[in-house]
């Protein structure tokens, strides 16, 4: 009996140990928690062999603790430096979510720790119109616009406003050079001839001036005789 007793402690010395080291506690979930906050994740724009485009998604600094499962598929790093691809073309205009668990070697297994979210633009097809060359900066040919282009009508009706308020700014601006310049050969043209110009022009303020003056005296000397 008494070796009976002696091998029942054995056994529970040898396995409580093991148990509660395999338990989740909060302080290695919170741990786990810090190392899933600090993966990190990117996208990019891909074209397919028909030249339909996705966004491809990559998965950077997720530690080997930690797996990633997103659309029912794990993903699990081998090490730091490792970059995981999500095997899913994804569409632009949309904020996507991923979800990570505790890794299978931790006492954590698939315990859920943190969600990344990762916003991707929408890309613009219109961008790569030949208009688009020469009209870059037109509102329509940014290749991130995040609005809806409903058919190509539309999009040729605001290229042609775009166009022609171009077209009329250039006029505007061509008038007012012209404005400009003619002021300018005025001024040129005065100071080049000052010798001529600046008598003349106090020869004008005289007169004027005089004229000025003798329309006052008489109109003072009318007043006089008709009171």
């Amino acid at each position: 009996m008494k070796n009976k007793l002696l091998w029942l402690l054995l056994v529970l010395v040898i396995v409580l140990p093991i148990s509660v080291n395999g338990l989740c506690t909060s302080k290695k979930q919170s741990n786990l928690k810090s190392i899933a906050y600090k993966t990190e994740l990117s996208y990019e724009l891909k074209f397919d062999s028909e030249h339909n485009y996705y966004f491809e998604v990559s998965v950077t600094n997720m530690n080997k603790d930690v797996i990633l499962i997103y659309n029912g598929v794990v993903y699990e790093s081998k090490g730091e430096d490792d970059v995981i691809v999500i095997d899913n073309k994804l569409e632009g205009g949309a904020t996507y979510e991923f979800n990570l668990y505790g890794g299978y070697d931790t006492a954590c297994v698939e315990e859920y720790l943190y969600t990344k979210k990762l916003s991707i633009p929408k890309y613009n097809v219109y961008s790569e119109r030949d208009e688009c060359i020469e009209y870059e900066e037109f509102y329509l040919c940014n290749k991130w616009y995040p609005g809806t282009i409903g058919n190509d009508e539309f999009f040729e009706s605001e290229l042609n406003n775009y166009i022609e308020s171009l077209n009329a700014k250039e006029e505007e601006e061509k008038e007012e050079v012209i404005e400009k310049g003619l002021f300018e050969k005025i001024i040129d043209f005065y100071i080049d001839n000052i010798i001529i110009t600046l008598p003349l022009t106090i020869l004008i303020v005289g007169v004027v001036i005089f004229m000025v003056v003798r329309n006052s005296i008489r109109r003072k000397n009318r007043i006089k005789l008709d009171s």
